[in-house]
């Protein structure tokens, strides 16, 4: 997995999607906190935190969020989003979330959009510690990619300024392809590879992990033949679905 700090640092400094402050999509996707989880306030981690943005709205919600992010640039800013949170509270600890070493357990983790950067065992490595760190009754919410829109997605080729990007898909690995270069510099492109899994997958990969599937629910997703973004899509059409993840009835995740 040498590619993911190179990829993220990368596609950062292309596109600045990893600066500014917490858009209406932010609000929206954090919103889910409250709709599966309840109103809290929660204590909070949020794994593969980017910018922060996510973070700083989960904060805002009046939450105590624990941030982390592998990217120094990326923590550098949700450092700065951080000094203007109000209602809650904002901490960002940069680190690999395979190694990091976190103080208490919470109430809830988070993964928005980047789980399944590794392979199978990797991911349930991840899951494991996601299980550790969860205090008795807490849950996990992470988005999973699913495999009929990485299919569809394939070599469809967007333009974002000065990048570009194009999907592919793995077939054999099940494995969503996202590649992005500077327009006119696509020999040095970076390439971002991500599992895919529909829920009878991932009920599958969590097997052992601590971890069991409660509930999911499916995202939004391009709609490629009207060029649109649909925030709410069928599972067949949804980029990801949210899955909610307890703890598994009599498993150890150690």
């Amino acid at each position: 997995m040498d590619w993911i700090r190179d990829f993220y640092a990368k596609q950062g400094a292309w596109t600045g999607v990893y600066g500014g402050a917490p858009g209406d999509h932010n609000h929206a996707k954090v919103g889910a906190i409250a709709r599966l989880v309840g109103p809290g306030p929660w204590r909070i981690l949020e794994l593969g935190a980017g910018g922060g943005q996510n973070a700083a709205a989960t904060a805002g919600l009046g939450h105590d969020v624990t941030a982390l992010e592998l990217v120094a640039s990326s923590a550098d800013h949700a450092r700065t989003l951080a000094t203007s949170v109000e209602g809650g509270s904002l901490q960002v600890i940069e680190g690999d979330f395979y190694g990091v070493e976190l103080e208490g357990t919470f109430d809830v983790v988070t993964y928005w959009d980047g789980f399944g950067v590794g392979a199978d065992e990797d991911q349930r490595t991840l899951l494991r510690r996601v299980a550790g760190w969860l205090r008795p009754g807490g849950c996990a919410l992470i988005d999973i990619y699913v495999p009929s829109y990485a299919a569809a997605s394939a070599g469809r080729h967007m333009v974002f300024g000065d990048a570009e990007r194009r999907y592919g898909f793995d077939a054999e690995g099940c494995r969503w392809l996202d590649r992005w270069w500077q327009t006119g510099r696509e020999d040095e492109a970076v390439t971002q590879s991500l599992r895919a899994y529909t829920p009878a997958d991932l009920q599958l990969l969590l097997r052992g992990t601590g971890l069991c599937l409660d509930a999911w629910e499916p995202g939004g997703g391009m709609d490629w033949e009207a060029g649109k973004w649909r925030a709410q899509q069928p599972l067949e059409r949804a980029m990801s679905f949210l899955a909610r993840l307890v703890a598994a009835p009599g498993e150890d995740p150690g």
